[in-house]
């Protein structure tokens, strides 16, 4: 009689642990499953270009990896000193008449890397999270002038910044030129006018030749009306 019951006792446990077994099984299923950290040494590159007259080559830059490591490679291609410098104010457009030194006092740099003339500079920064921002030259005037770009990061920039191309006109120089080769021209034109007025005096015809009285020194009296012009075959 113990032995029976002994049986089922352990038929009954057995029933149990499966029961146990299976509805943990059936949690573990439901249970959503737990991303594992995984530690990423994450970096990229940006190479950036200035060059004349006032502009960055590559004015937008989008999509760059976000809490990133970003190295970057600035070229000057210009004579000229130019910076490369990210203002630390997301999703905003620089006012064309802003004081660009005050808003870098104000709001600090991304990012920023001085080129002192032709040459490369280098330097790195870890990006934001996603958001754009706009990145200038800091050298006075050159904003103004066109010197600006945007630069998105984990997003795509904005359908509706543009970038306004720098002016590409001949510049002061050849204007310098055209003016002195019309002054030149204008010269010219004038001297050949007055050397042409003192040659052709040269062969203007006398007075007498075209009817009219030749004039006399003064002091010597005309001939009379009949007297014969001088030069002129007597009458006969």
């Amino acid at each position: 009689m113990s032995t029976g019951r002994h049986r089922t006792r352990v038929v009954a446990v057995a029933i149990a642990l499966v029961l146990v077994g299976g509805g943990l099984a059936l949690l573990a299923e439901s249970a959503p499953v737990r991303a594992q950290g995984v530690e990423v040494d994450a970096s990229s590159s940006l190479a950036v270009t200035a060059t004349a007259p006032y502009k960055f080559i590559q004015p937008t830059y989008e999509d760059l990896p976000t809490n990133t490591t970003i190295s970057v490679t600035f070229t000057d291609a210009d004579v000229l000193a130019h910076t490369f410098s990210i203002l630390d104010r997301e999703g905003w457009v620089i006012p064309a008449s802003a004081d660009i030194d005050q808003l870098f006092s104000t709001y600090g740099y991304l990012f920023n890397v001085n080129a002192t003339g032709t040459g490369t500079f280098t330097g790195s920064f870890v990006s934001p999270g996603p958001g754009w921002y706009e990145f200038v030259c800091t050298e006075p005037g050159h904003f103004q002038s066109g010197m600006y770009g945007f630069i998105a990061f984990g997003i795509s920039l904005p359908s509706n910044l543009t970038v306004s191309a720098a002016s590409t006109g001949p510049g002061a120089g050849v204007f310098i030129i055209s003016g002195v080769i019309v002054s030149l021209v204008v010269v010219a034109l004038v001297l050949g006018f007055v050397v042409g007025r003192r040659k052709g005096s040269e062969f203007e015809m006398p007075p007498e030749r075209l009817g009219y009285p030749e004039p006399f020194p003064p002091g010597e009296a005309p001939p009379a009306p009949d007297a014969p012009m001088p030069g002129s075959p007597p009458k006969s």
